[in-house]
């Protein structure tokens, strides 16, 4: 029996997709949203890529509101993350060091991702090793802030306020 449970999900807030090409490349801002598992494909073709065991790799879409933007950008930026990766462990680590739950980062909660150095892989490319930040939310209820709330951020960067009040330090630079 299939289950259509999520056949008429709402899509999910979409902005800019950050990259981190740079050692020292970082992205900070809020929550907005954090997809369900996706296929991970293989790079250039529409087939799921594998681990080396053979078992289909995932990855998920983590969309943050920062205080970028302005006319013509939303100040959304998408950060796509491979399930098991490095860059998930900095995020579990960084959410377990604030107190959080286990399990997806909350909406509303304050993430910061930072490409942090790399380190000899024996699959190629040398590994990107990340280190993450992250504060809870004020509610700490871990449920989705509503559309309204959502779209009603100001997206101008000499005007936007994060939902929480006050900026964490690390905007207070």
């Amino acid at each position: 029996m299939h289950d259509d449970t999520n056949d008429f999900a709402p899509s999910a807030p979409v902005g800019k997709t950050f990259k981190f090409t740079n050692v020292g490349d970082n992205v900070n801002g809020y929550v907005e949203n954090v997809s369900q598992r996706i296929p991970l494909n293989k790079f250039g073709t529409e087939q799921q890529d594998t681990d080396h065991n053979g078992n289909p790799r995932w990855q998920r879409i983590i969309t943050l509101a920062t205080p970028e933007g302005g006319d013509t950008d939303d100040g959304l930026r998408t950060v796509w993350m491979p399930v098991g990766s490095q860059m998930a462990t900095a995020i579990g680590d960084a959410m377990k060091r604030a107190g959080a739950a286990t399990g997806t980062p909350a909406s509303g909660a304050f993430l910061k991702l930072t490409f942090a150095r790399t380190r000899p892989s024996k699959f190629g490319n040398p590994a990107k090793i990340y280190v993450a930040e992250y504060t809870q939310p004020t509610n700490a209820q871990n449920k989705p802030l509503s559309e309204t709330t959502a779209s009603s951020w100001p997206t101008n960067a000499n005007t936007w306020v994060p939902p929480q009040g006050n900026a964490p330090a690390a905007w207070q630079q």
